[in-house]
């Protein structure tokens, strides 16, 4: 099911629009047909978050991913956002870039940043350990996308912030997501990959 007034949180909030309830179902065939006659040669994605998370929302986005290619829209590729934490599963990370990749078309990590805080504290100590499996974490997801996704459909990978205390996670010192840390230090890298992938 598509988003509607109906099963969206706060719909009738002034700053919230829900697109569907002003243009139908249509409302995605619209929205790729109007993007393409803008520019035909713009490669157009559609991106939504919790894939590797939910099975079922993973299942609906690529069906409708399907019946809006199947009523003519150009649709190139699918953005997973992968606003992940290191306790997310990774079974279900390989079985979302596994599916993704089945679609045929170009999958793109588009908001990549992991979670360290897996106990929703409101501070925490970031410790050599945490910085360790958070690096395992990044190296585990990156393999996988490599693994799974064969390299004409690898669109790439965008981390979702430089910095730790820039990111939308930190909550003054929660969590500590990205690739940096607040100091502006390069955190632990994780092992490399087989770059011949």
């Amino acid at each position: 099911t598509i988003r509607n007034n109906t099963n969206t949180a706060n719909a009738t909030a002034n700053d919230v629009f829900v697109w569907s309830h002003y243009l139908g179902r249509d409302f995605g065939v619209k929205a790729f047909t109007y993007a393409a006659q803008a520019d035909p040669a713009a490669k157009l994605f559609i991106n939504d978050y919790n894939l590797e998370f939910s099975t079922a929302k993973l299942d609906s986005l690529i069906a409708y991913v399907a019946e809006i290619r199947g009523r003519g829209a150009k649709v190139d590729g699918i953005g997973t956002q992968m606003h992940v934490s290191l306790n997310t599963s990774k079974s279900q990370i390989d079985n979302h870039f596994v599916k993704l990749a089945a679609t045929g078309l170009l999958v793109h990590i588009s908001e990549l940043d992991i979670g360290v805080n897996t106990s929703n504290a409101t501070s925490l100590v970031f410790t050599e350990a945490l910085e360790t499996a958070q690096a395992e974490m990044y190296n585990y997801i990156i393999t996988s996308y490599m693994r799974h996704v064969p390299k004409p459909q690898r669109y790439g990978v965008t981390i979702w912030g430089l910095l730790d205390n820039q990111s939308w996670r930190y909550n003054n010192g929660a969590d500590y997501p990205l690739l940096y840390n607040p100091k502006e230090k390069k955190k632990a890298e994780p092992q490399m990959i087989n770059k011949a992938n």
